[in-house]
């Protein structure tokens, strides 16, 4: 069942495994699954149907990615890179093995490999590049630099691993991250990484360096109105403990870096449960570690996907929580429903569920935003197309941001000028700002409490200037 809210979605073709598809993967023309021990890659072709105008999607296999000396395990994890045309692939397994495979110009072998020797012969050759990656425990998860020059995977061996994507080289390590992290996202300006781990927290790194940065899992939580309900203020822990059952808890960035958007927001009030995404500004997400604004959902959500196309705000609304000046797209999974947000309305808008009939496992956008991959536990991905007339107008070019306060002050060094000094100018030129819309009032922006005004001191109570008399002392 499609329930549509405010814009126009259709179910198209769906594919079908033997075994539960944990991560489907759409880049270019490619839709990428994961199956047992082998990758299947296929390719997606938009038809016309009878009547000549309503596009049907057809699916063309590729290729079965399999090797001998490849994958012993079932596979957890599968990412194409998102640059330079997906020439790079990588994938995780529940041994701990990870390898890095590489689109090779050979002609690839006419043979059918692999397990289903009914597939037909390969189109792509896939090979497995040279060097042995490898965790302690099973991959989880991984994600690729906005550059594709390296890319990260976190385990349950609790270690997050960089590797250089060309020579597979290790590059960075770090130890201790915490108890069974099953979510990694790179900062798009390539400044940050970000874990979650099923013990309820959320980890800020540094992407260069591997320093660990800011640790969000708890806050005083003020007073809360959800429907009818109002939460008593409290500290209060963010995420879901380990009862919710799911293979990735997957925060992610927005195309511009500007928002963090977190699942898995949990809330307790006396005998009832909340639950939503936590939305982080990049300032408050470096700085105090609190959220901004939540958005509710009916059910507990693991995963968020961010749509890569910006929009243009909706002139129908004046609501603008964010103040971007540009719309953000994203979807959230539950176990059953696809639930689509974005950076302007205060609630979702549009929503998808029953279209499996077991749990959902993972989620991915187009490059041009058009279609949505969605797989699930009984073998089944499904797609869904989006009709952007409705959606919006498309953003050409992306706004350009500065850098954070944070990052001005740790990478400004201090120099001693010996030039004169100079006489400031009476009119003062005016400050560069980035362009940005005026927010809406909303009961989401709970986490930031209003300004209090300053109390002026008594004239009495301002601590008074001591003269200091300076005496010139002689030795005779």
């Amino acid at each position: 069942m499609i329930a549509r809210v405010c814009y126009q979605l259709t179910l198209m073709n769906i594919i079908t495994e033997r075994i539960a598809i944990v991560s489907p993967l759409v880049v270019c023309k490619k839709s990428l699954i994961d199956c047992g021990l082998q990758i299947r890659v296929w390719e997606l072709v938009f038809e016309p149907w009878l009547d000549g105008k309503t596009p049907q999607l057809t699916v063309n296999f590729i290729a079965n990615i399999y090797e001998q000396r490849g994958h012993q395990h079932s596979i957890n994890s599968v990412q194409f890179n998102t640059f330079n045309n997906a020439r790079y692939l990588a994938s995780g397994d529940s041994e701990g093995r990870f390898i890095i495979w590489t689109l090779s110009d050979e002609p690839p072998n006419k043979e059918p490999c692999g397990e289903d020797a009914d597939l037909p012969p390969n189109k792509e050759n896939w090979v497995m590049q040279k060097g042995r990656i490898h965790h302690d425990h099973d991959v989880t998860c991984i994600a690729w630099q906005p550059n594709s020059c390296r890319v990260a995977s976190v385990g349950r061996d609790n270690n997050l691993l960089v590797h250089d994507a060309s020579t597979g080289k290790r590059v960075l390590t770090v130890h201790n991250l915490r108890e069974f992290p099953n979510g990694i996202t790179w900062d798009p300006l390539g400044r940050y990484i970000i874990t979650q781990s099923t013990d309820r927290k959320l980890e800020l790194l540094d992407a260069v360096k591997g320093a660990k940065l800011k640790l969000i899992d708890a806050v005083d939580m003020p007073s809360l109105t959800f429907s009818s309900h109002i939460t008593d203020p409290k500290p209060t822990k963010l995420f879901h403990d380990a009862q919710m059952m799911s293979f990735k808890r997957l925060p992610a960035f927005s195309p511009c870096g500007q928002l963090v958007i977190v699942p898995c927001a949990h809330i307790e009030s006396r005998d009832k449960n909340f639950y939503g995404n936590y939305v982080f500004t990049r300032k408050e997400a470096v700085s105090s570690g609190k959220p901004s604004w939540i958005l509710p959902s009916p059910k507990a959500t693991f995963l968020v996907k961010m749509c890569p196309v910006l929009m243009a705000l909706d002139e129908n609304t004046k609501e603008n929580y964010s103040g971007l000046p540009h719309r953000v797209l994203w979807l959230s999974l539950t176990d059953q429903a696809v639930i689509f947000y974005d950076s302007q309305h205060c609630g979702p808008i549009a929503y998808v569920d029953n279209i499996h009939y077991l749990k959902l496992t993972d989620a991915s956008w187009s490059k041009d935003g058009k279609l949505v991959a969605i797989s699930s536990m009984e073998g089944y991905a499904s797609f869904l197309r989006l009709s952007f007339d409705q959606w919006g107008t498309k953003v050409t070019t992306a706004p350009s941001f500065e850098a954070t306060p944070e990052k001005v002050k740790k990478t400004k060094k201090k120099r001693i000028s010996t030039a004169p000094p100079v006489q400031s100018s009476p009119v003062p030129p005016p400050a560069p700002t980035t362009p940005q819309t005026p927010r809406t009032s909303s009961l989401l922006k709970f986490f930031k409490p209003p300004p209090q005004a300053a109390t002026p001191e008594p004239e009495s109570e301002k601590p008074k200037k001591k003269r200091i008399v300076l005496e010139t002392l002689t030795i005779d």
